[in-house]
């Protein structure tokens, strides 16, 4: 997947440079070059945003659907400011998003066992101090959210489900804890401080999972 996913952007920038040349030679006019058809190039990155990771498929087609409508436009098939309708769009995948957020594929965490974080427009900190932590959800929409693990006991494996659009998330956790990122980022990330010496073989998993969207994820320790 990751060599076709290649292969499509490859492709994508030789078009462009060959494009480009066709047009300096005087062989290819610029209004029937790039001028006309760019909005392909953002169906292509929806296109590789799915093949990258198919978890995605929702802002996926969200992409692919803005860059169709722009290239109708262009072929004057539609009469319709596209943008008009992206952000509606936007803000009806980011809820889907939230109503189908996929958790920990390791099992489901009762809520009598977690200790969820949410800021919304806000700012959020907790400190969790439990002797058996099993897992979190913390959601960050226009706000930060910080979880502090460094004095939480987890045995074996626990699960923090994440899910962050347009804010900030920081994760504490304790030095001999190794860190396991298995979220899906679009247009944002996750930034995970290496473990010391403290992490070895055999040592609690912690496994991150959920959406970081146009937002970033700090794993700290």
């Amino acid at each position: 997947m990751k060599s076709l996913t290649r292969t499509i952007i490859g492709l994508l920038i030789v078009a462009v440079g060959a494009s480009f040349l066709l047009t300096n030679l005087n062989i290819l006019p610029f209004d029937v070059g790039i001028a006309q058809w760019w909005p392909l190039f953002i169906v292509a990155g929806g296109v590789v945003m799915l093949l990258s990771d198919v978890r995605n498929y929702l802002w996926a087609m969200l992409v692919i659907g803005l860059g169709a409508l722009l290239q109708l436009k262009q072929f004057g098939i539609v009469d319709v400011n596209p943008w008009q309708l992206f952000w509606p769009a936007v803000i009806i995948v980011l809820g889907v998003s939230v109503m189908t957020s996929r958790g920990s594929s390791r099992g489901k965490i009762a809520a009598s066992d977690r200790e969820d974080v949410m800021a919304i427009l806000s700012g959020s900190e907790v400190r969790v101090e439990s002797k058996d932590f099993k897992g979190s959800r913390v959601t960050s929409i226009c706000g930060g959210a910080m979880i502090d693990l460094r004095k939480a006991v987890i045995k074996k494996e626990a699960t923090i489900d994440v899910f962050a659009f347009w804010g900030g998330i920081e994760i504490i956790v304790p030095e001999h804890v190794m860190v396991k990122n298995n979220t899906s980022a679009i247009m944002g990330g996750v930034e995970q401080q290496a473990g010391g010496d403290a992490v070895k073989e055999g040592s609690p998993i912690l496994y991150i999972t959920g959406d970081v969207v146009m937002s970033g994820v700090e794993v700290k320790r």
